[in-house]
């Protein structure tokens, strides 16, 4: 683009502010949640809070970078900093789950924009040796959101309102968007062509239906002819919409990308990663909580250690794939996940914190080696017209398999908690009708205020019970870790200038 050292510095500084803002959303917020919840109410709605923001990041992020191959990332990315910051403000002054519900989901368009588009601009403006050290300060950035995330969102909402959580959005997005108008310039030909409607909506509703029945509408949905209705047609409309995208000549997700053998990999191994990644970070925190009785700050160490792993593996994964090739360090991160993953499975009652954090720090080594090595690789293997689409494509099926997997992990613990928890809660009770009424919800277990009024012995077997009914969680992370490395092993072998575009070496 020839942009000088000093713009390129000025808009590497505006990404990953845009990016700390959509990272830091997503860890700000979980520790405020509680707080809103007993001030707005709709405890059953609760996940789709966090689902609503995720979906529609998810639906979107191919479709603004697409957006942004056809208009250019600039535009994009300050519409995709506008939508955030719209939504940040409505979300502040929500006065019902509802609301809250629908003010998320405009945050979430706006992250679907923010998130690949930022990713992309970097690799437009810098070279394969750079842009690979580059990546690893989006790794740093991911690491420090969740960092801070937690002790910024129980301070505000302690010492000033919940609703903090959701303006402090605003100082950080509206200093992105000034600095990359000023920064950015781009000069190309607009390309011309039909938007993809039609693959736009079966995309839309497919996943839509599809999350719906394995998320269900606030609690876990049971095996109905409704649900399976659902599940159906979404998987209709997703094969549809493949067929659709095969005969468009504008496509949302061009399906020549998985020609590519790298493309077709990465896209397999981001949809480990993503289950890797959300379901670490949702269900060791209830683990920490529920069944070692730690607080919010105890559980999120376990995060913090994730986001620690990450960045040193991404700023050491960065340097060595140029090194060795993306193949060894690809297999090396997955071996990482795995055998983090190993490590949660035999988790019980009398594990000790110290032994969680370091199995989390272990999943997050593995994350930040396989993180930066897939989006590089795709990056150099694309020509320029095409790198939003396939950068974005790429965080989509990171998104996508979080969703999928967290679904499927949150369906597994429900099965496996639901009668034995029960049972448990009634020897628990021994006869005692108001204890018996106050263990009869598990969520006793993980509010402070409510488990204090359990007796230690009944405590003991209730945290007992569900740490046995996470087991399924976690052999579910040793799966996930498991595919990864197959993923990993699929990737082609040699030197990454291998696999650079012609354009990259004209």
């Amino acid at each position: 683009m020839g942009l000088s050292r000093r713009r390129k510095i000025f808009i590497t500084l505006a990404t990953l502010i845009g990016t700390f803002l959509a990272a830091l959303d997503a860890t700000v917020i979980g520790t405020a949640m509680p707080t809103i919840i007993g001030e707005l109410g709709g405890l059953e709605l609760y996940s789709w809070v966090f689902a609503s923001y995720l979906l529609a990041a998810t639906v979107t992020g191919p479709i603004f970078g697409k957006l942004s191959d056809t208009y250019g990332r600039k535009p994009i990315y300050l519409i995709g900093i506008f939508l955030f910051l719209l939504g940040s403000i409505l979300s502040g002054t929500a006065d019902s789950m509802t609301g809250l519900i629908i003010f998320r989901t405009i945050q979430g368009l706006g992250a679907g924009a923010v998130q690949p588009v930022a990713i992309t601009i970097i690799g437009d403006i810098f070279e394969l040796e750079t842009r690979a050290r580059i990546q690893g300060l989006f790794g740093a950035v991911w690491g420090m959101s969740a960092l801070v995330g937690p002790a910024v969102g129980g301070l505000m909402t302690d010492y000033l309102s919940w609703r903090w959580v959701f303006y402090i959005n605003i100082p950080f997005g509206l200093v992105a968007g000034i600095i990359l108008f000023f920064a950015l310039r781009e000069s190309f030909g607009r390309r011309s062509g039909e938007a993809d409607y039609l693959g736009f909506s079966l995309l839309t509703g497919g996943l839509l239906a599809v999350l719906f029945a394995l998320l269900g509408g606030g609690s876990v949905p049971e095996i109905t002819l409704p649900t399976i209705s659902l599940l159906a047609g979404g998987i209709f409309a997703l094969v549809l919409f493949v067929w659709v995208e095969t005969r468009v000549s504008n496509p949302i997700v061009p399906m020549d990308l998985f020609a590519n053998r790298l493309f077709s990999v990465a896209s397999l191994g981001n949809f480990a990663l993503g289950g890797m990644l959300f379901g670490v970070s949702v269900y060791v925190p209830l683990f920490i909580q529920g069944a070692l009785g730690g607080t919010a700050i105890t559980a999120g160490l376990a995060v913090a250690s994730v986001s620690i792993g990450w960045p040193i593996a991404s700023f050491v994964g960065g340097r060595m794939l140029l090194k060795t090739g993306y193949r060894p360090t690809l297999i090396l991160g997955s071996f990482f996940m795995l055998a983090g993953a190993a490590l949660c499975v035999p988790m019980d009652r009398g594990t000790s914190l110290v032994y969680v954090v370091a199995a989390s720090f272990v999943i997050g080594l593995g994350l930040g080696f396989t993180a930066t090595s897939y989006l590089v690789s795709i990056q150099n293997a694309v020509p320029w017209s095409r790198r939003g689409i396939a950068t974005s494509s790429i965080v989509f099926f990171r998104t996508i398999g979080g969703v999928v997997w967290v679904a499927i992990m949150g369906a597994l613990l429900n099965f496996s908690l639901g009668d034995r928890y029960t049972a448990a809660a009634e020897r628990a009770a021994g006869g005692d009708e108001n204890l018996a009424d106050l263990l009869s919800d598990p969520n006793a277990l993980l509010e402070p205020t409510l488990r204090a009024e359990i007796p230690p012995a009944a405590y003991d077997e209730l945290a007992a019970t569900l740490a046995a009914s996470l087991s399924p969680v976690f052999w579910t992370l040793f799966a996930i870790g498991a595919g990864a490395i197959l993923a990993a092993l699929l990737f082609p072998s040699g030197d990454a200038k291998q696999f650079v575009h012609r354009e990259e070496e004209g």
